[in-house]
């Protein structure tokens, strides 16, 4: 009798199966699109190790701090280890909130990549200064550059991002992190190209 029963239940299945096949293929097709969207870096103030990193967190916003720096002097943001083996071809945007103390000082960006013992590779070079204009708010400048093909890594490499200023030591900007903005925060977006 349960032979019965359970053989009745299979067939019942897969007439409804069949049927469900049947209609889907009247009434049209599953189709669909999936959009990947890269990751998020943001910038926050913390010093990694207490030493001269700064942390880039990975589709984290972090907690709101302004970070001060000077020209002569870098600024480096960089993640954890990202444990990937390769990064696809790829643009780095750069969108950052910045002020400075003289309008028209110039800062030069470049994404880099950092091994475990923190040797720098350049991944690509923002080609022209970012002119910063504004002295009294904070204003969102936005930068970008392409790798030249996909980034080998290794398992322990992290990618970063530095700031650097192109003056004399009289120029001081600063960098707001953390804090959403009209526009969101502080933030290095990865594209595929």
């Amino acid at each position: 009798m349960d032979k019965r029963i359970a053989m009745v239940g299979v067939l019942v299945l897969l007439l409804v199966g069949g049927v469900s096949g049947g209609l889907l293929d009247w009434f049209g097709r599953i189709s669909g699109e999936v959009v990947v969207s890269g990751p998020v870096f943001y910038l926050d103030g913390e010093h990694e190790d207490g030493g001269v990193y700064h942390k880039l967190y990975v589709n984290e916003l972090p907690d709101d701090e302004d970070i001060y720096f000077w020209d002569g002097h870098r600024l480096v943001f960089k993640t954890e280890d990202l444990g990937v083996e390769e990064f696809y071809d790829m643009e780095l945007v750069g969108k950052v909130w910045m002020k400075t103390n003289n309008s028209g000082n110039t800062v030069q960006a470049r994404f880099i990549q950092l091994d475990e013992d923190n040797q720098e590779r350049t991944i690509c070079e923002v080609s022209a200064p970012i002119v910063i204009g504004a002295t009294s708010s904070f204003t969102k400048y936005e930068f970008s550059c392409e790798s030249n093909g996909g980034v080998d890594f290794g398992v322990y490499d992290r990618i970063g991002v530095e700031l650097r200023g192109n003056g004399d030591e009289n120029q001081e900007y600063w960098v707001s992190v953390g804090q959403e903005r009209s526009d969101g925060a502080s933030r290095i977006e990865v594209m595929a190209i």
